[in-house]
């Protein structure tokens, strides 16, 4: 039984999708789902160690001989979910409903992103419709550094034309550029002691969140930073010491969540007072980028026996409020584009240490080395370490694009408009590709989709179909009538 249209086969491949789990890293269900998809049509197809699969097909009648084309999406998602929300991200299937004309999942992310690709590949290939010769990419582990997409060979492609199909967003517009970045780990050694002092626990919750590229522009709230600047009004008053820290998920999510739990000696009655009156503060600062924040502040209802020190915690505070993040450059060539950004996107406190996750973000690798250095002196300077990883390149302009100039004649046939072309600030896996390939021409295309990486993801079901219809067109317009 169905949610969707089962007679779209781009709609029933995503619902299938849906009911396989296919987080970060747990994508080999899904790569046996294509396996088997393949076999089952008697098409050749490659599979790495890492769960990649390309899908090849022959170009239709009268296509054949034409150069293939390339198109990609990647099979993981992001698995996001509310608090009360008892969703098991690598057994159970989503719970996926429709209202008001958009596709939505209960309580977690829908995996739009790039679930809709990979539908859309599938289609194509369980078609009639007529294409060149095909080279379907299916990549793993996009959402942690694109390390997928780098551990692919090639000698798995022969096509110079490629459409990357991970442009979720607005749904009428191709990109033209995407950001280059690199994820970073900040790391302090904590001890833990014993404690006497009476513990409270602050909760940060009801922030939007969102993707740290597509959103980071848009000012949300970050509820690490609410909760840092909470934690320093309350040591400001007294004896402090921290006892847990924990907030965030993802590293391409702006966190939507912090608890913290600390122990004072300042008496509750002034305590609730200095964090009520800084917490409503910080709600009218975001009072409208964020209108469901909310701030809990209350005794912690277990016994606290151990806590940092009162020096180590002034010391973990220090670097938790100091630890930047948000926008950091804008272009003054490309309207409305960030060139720079750092996302602080989660902490976790155990016996150990307190861990800080990042992920940097750039046009040009020289701004993104200047942030390195940044937060390397920082963190020498509160006595931590940082490891940087999974770095991904940039994917530069390219104004001779054939590829985007058959795609957006293709959109302005189907739907009487003119294409937008977005220059943006997520990290995508056409320069990944551009790497691979030399000479590669690239361009994007996505359906509608809305707050990305977040439980309150959807798909524009209208859009979905639309968007379906420019991608046949535009493979249509690659015949050989159309490219003498």
């Amino acid at each position: 039984m169905y949610i969707l249209d089962e007679t779209k086969p781009h709609q029933k491949y995503f619902e299938e999708m849906t009911r396989i789990p296919h987080g970060t890293c747990q994508e080999k269900r899904y790569a046996d789902y294509l396996e088997d998809f393949a076999r089952q049509r008697g098409l050749s197809f490659v599979r790495d160690a890492m769960d990649n699969v390309v899908i090849y097909q022959k170009g239709t009648p009268g296509y054949e001989n034409l150069p293939p084309v390339i198109l990609q999406a990647h099979t993981d998602m992001v698995c996001e979910k509310n608090q009360d929300c008892g969703h098991n991200f690598e057994t159970d299937a989503l719970d996926i409903y429709v209202e008001d004309g958009y596709v939505k999942a209960r309580g977690t992310t829908l995996g739009a992103d790039d679930g809709v690709g990979c539908a859309y590949m599938l289609a194509i290939l369980d078609s009639k419709l007529p294409h060149p010769p095909l080279e379907c990419a299916f990549t793993v582990q996009e959402e942690i550094g694109l390390k997928g997409a780098f551990a692919l060979k090639p000698e798995y492609f022969q096509g110079k034309r490629y459409l990357n199909l991970d442009f979720g967003g607005l749904g009428n517009a191709t990109g033209i550029t995407s950001a280059g970045g690199i994820l970073a780990d900040i790391t302090r050694p904590v001890s833990f002691a014993e404690n006497t002092m009476p513990a409270y626990r602050i909760f940060v919750t009801g922030l939007f969140g969102g993707h740290s590229g597509s959103s980071i522009h848009k000012e949300k709230g970050n509820a690490l930073k609410i909760c840092a600047r909470l934690l320093e009004a309350a040591r400001q008053e007294g004896a402090f010491r921290l006892v847990r820290l924990e907030g965030g998920e993802k590293c391409n999510a702006i966190p939507r969540e912090c608890e913290a739990v600390f122990a004072s000696s300042v008496p509750q009655p002034r305590l609730r007072e200095v964090l009520e009156t800084l917490a409503e503060q910080i709600r009218r600062e975001l009072r409208f980028q964020e209108p469901g924040l909310t701030v809990l502040a209350e005794p912690f209802a277990q016994p606290a026996p151990e806590a940092l020190s009162e020096e180590e915690s002034l010391a973990a505070l220090r670097l938790f409020y100091l630890l930047p993040t948000g926008v950091r450059g804008r272009s003054v060539e490309i309207e409305g584009l960030i060139t720079a950004s750092e996302n602080l996107a989660s902490v976790r406190m155990n016996r150990e240490a307190l861990e800080f996750q990042y992920c940097i973000r750039a046009e040009k690798r020289s701004a993104q080395e200047q942030m390195e250095t940044e937060l390397e002196m920082l963190a020498q300077l509160c006595g931590a370490r940082i490891r940087t990883y999974s770095y991904f390149p940039s994917w530069e302009y390219n104004p001779d694009s054939q590829v985007r100039k058959v795609l957006t004649e293709a959109y302005r046939e189907q739907t009487g408009r003119e294409m937008e072309q977005l220059a943006s600030h997520i990290g995508l896996e056409c320069g990944v590709f551009c790497s691979l390939i030399p000479g590669l021409d690239v361009a994007t295309l996505g359906a509608l989709t809305e707050n990305a990486h977040t439980p309150e993801e959807r798909l524009h079901l209208a859009s979905f179909d639309s968007t379906f219809d420019v991608l046949a067109a535009f493979l249509k317009k690659l015949g050989p009538e159309e490219t003498q």
